[in-house]
């Protein structure tokens, strides 16, 4: 049986994203570098210096070649979490060289991942108090935070996150439920693996300030998520 999740935007917008992304951390990565060739004219070869033509292109070249690849690293790391794929044997992540869960080596999975800060502060934002109604009055001024409020609170519904337990330690913090399909592919897992489901974990501070410093959907090694279940 094979699930896969389908990408929240469409395949254009995916590819001016990913091009937009990186773009945009090469021109970024550019500016410290010039800044830091315009204080060492100044110093050292002073006002009037000016570089040689045929020196700009290269300098210019070579001043976006760190932004670039970090923009194309985080791009393609971006996109790949859009793709998921339960099959019989793995969970896998990405379409081009995608990661591959082994199912085989599974040896326990959580319910539910430690509440988000943002979460818990539009969970105390009730009707009748002072977060609320600040609430209130910013999703009339920018209906854009009734959608970052949605999403908040249904990232800390219980069922749809969960912590992924592999043998050699490491552990996958997994929240697909905004993804077509993802919901399908979580529930799947409960079900193929409910002999080996905890519903009621209680995360330990220290638990759960590595969850919340690590970026869900994606793999934490062992070296940095000790072994305690």
């Amino acid at each position: 049986m094979n699930i896969e999740t389908e990408p929240l935007i469409s395949e254009f917008r995916s590819k001016m994203e990913f091009y937009g992304t990186v773009l945009l951390f090469a021109v970024i990565g550019m500016i410290p570098i010039m800044l830091l060739e315009l204080f060492l004219q100044l110093h050292f070869a002073g006002p009037n210096y000016r570089m040689p033509g045929f020196l700009i292109l290269p300098f210019m070249l070579a001043a976006a070649t760190p932004g670039f690849f970090f923009g194309l690293w985080l791009a393609r790391k971006q996109l790949r979490k859009q793709f998921w794929r339960l099959t019989d044997t793995a969970l896998s992540c990405g379409i081009a060289h995608p990661l591959s869960f082994p199912l085989a080596e599974v040896e326990k999975i959580i319910v539910g991942l430690p509440v988000s800060s943002v979460a818990k502060a539009f969970q105390r934002a009730e009707p009748g108090t002072v977060a609320g109604a600040s609430v209130d009055v910013l999703s009339k001024i920018d209906p854009g935070w009734n959608t970052v409020r949605s999403l908040a609170l249904a990232s800390a519904i219980k069922e749809n996150s969960m912590l992924i337990c592999f043998k050699d330690g490491c552990c996958l913090p997994l929240r697909l439920h905004l993804f077509p399909n993802g919901t399908a592919i979580m529930d799947e897992l409960k079900e193929r693996f409910k002999d080996r489901v905890v519903r009621d974990y209680n995360y330990s501070a220290e638990e759960v300030k590595k969850l919340r410093r690590w970026d869900v959907n994606e793999l934490m090694p062992a070296r940095r998520w000790s072994k305690t279940f």
